[in-house]
């Protein structure tokens, strides 16, 4: 090789060697970003199975609920139940007024038959 033709490749070599640099940054950051985002996944990947694990725990509480049918339902029936232990209360009351009226009644009869025999 002549010196002219040295002259003439150096400068492209030169140029070569300068790209294959620029090319060795952005590599360098590309594996860098990868590595970030690899790292960033693995965060995700252990996000998703602690929710999946929260999921299952939710979905088993959730079978030991009864449903809002069972439990309305049951509010039903209580809901009646109620209803006829008042109606039951009130028959009680009525039937205790009657018994004290009763009660009251038959004592001012022996309170009388009571002045007859002794005047």
């Amino acid at each position: 090789m002549t010196l002219e033709e040295s002259r003439e490749v150096i400068p492209m070599m030169e140029d070569m060697i300068n790209q294959i640099e620029e090319q060795q940054v952005i590599m360098a950051e590309m594996y860098q970003e990868l590595v970030q985002r690899d790292g960033e996944l693995i965060l995700l990947q252990e996000q998703n199975q602690k929710l999946r694990e929260l999921n299952d725990e939710l979905q088993e509480q959730l079978k030991i609920l009864p449903s809002t049918e069972e439990m309305l339902e049951l509010l039903e029936k209580q809901d009646a139940r109620i209803g006829k232990m008042e109606a039951e209360r009130r028959q009680w009351r009525e039937l205790a007024e009657r018994l004290n009226t009763e009660n009251r009644l038959l004592q001012k009869q022996n309170l009388e038959l009571l002045k007859l025999n002794n005047g």
